[in-house]
């Protein structure tokens, strides 16, 4: 095998510590809270709120990353930082769409319980948050224009999302709840959208 396969071998194992880290830790409160048909709403805000848990997953994806790019050949590092982008991308949309399910299903069919969970849960929503920052921080070329940019503005929008919940949620619970999803989602819409019209760009 060659030096850089096992160099790619191991950083997908690393972009994998952040799920199996939480997944364990969440199976190992499960069970000593009683294994029960429904996931125990406790146990899901533990494993989002856990510091450590969150630490763990974010700096095995940052050395993911340090892996992938010290092992890449100086000319060829402009794309392996792409490539990159993507793969933190892809990180973030699996770490939301996980998230956003297990707050289902520790809520039953308590849509507005798991709205809460999820928003409750702060490192649930601030990894996948940070994983899209750092995937535009890598790949972005600076200047003003894309200052101005809709990805930008997405990237912006998302950052605010932990600020809201946290400093007007603190004051108002029901209207930081509300602005962060509402940021949430604008954010989400303008980064997707500006990376599917950059996709369409490069086909054609």
């Amino acid at each position: 095998m060659s030096r850089v396969g096992s160099t790619d071998d191991v950083s997908v194992l690393l972009y994998l510590v952040p799920f199996i880290a939480s997944g364990v830790y969440g199976i190992v409160l499960w069970v000593q809270a009683g294994i029960s048909v429904q996931l125990p709403s406790a146990v899901y805000l533990t494993v989002t709120r856990d510091p450590i848990i969150f630490a763990i997953g974010t700096l095995a994806v940052f050395a993911g990353a340090f892996l992938e790019v010290n092992s890449t050949e100086r000319s060829a590092r402009r794309e392996k930082l792409s490539s990159i982008g993507n793969t933190l991308q892809s990180i973030a949309a699996a770490s939301l769409i996980l998230v956003l399910i297990s707050a289902i299903y520790a809520n039953g069919t308590d849509l507005s319980g798991a709205a809460t969970d999820f928003i409750v849960g702060r490192y649930g929503l601030v990894f996948p948050v940070m994983m899209v920052v750092l995937s535009y921080l890598i790949t972005a070329q600076f200047n003003l224009g894309s200052i101005r940019s809709p990805q930008m503005i997405g990237i912006i929008a998302l950052l605010l999302v932990p600020v809201s919940l946290y400093e007007i949620g603190r004051r108002q619970t029901a209207l930081g709840l509300v602005i962060s999803l509402a940021l949430l989602v604008l954010g989400t819409y303008l980064f997707v959208r500006k990376n599917s019209a950059s996709s369409k760009a490069e086909k054609q």
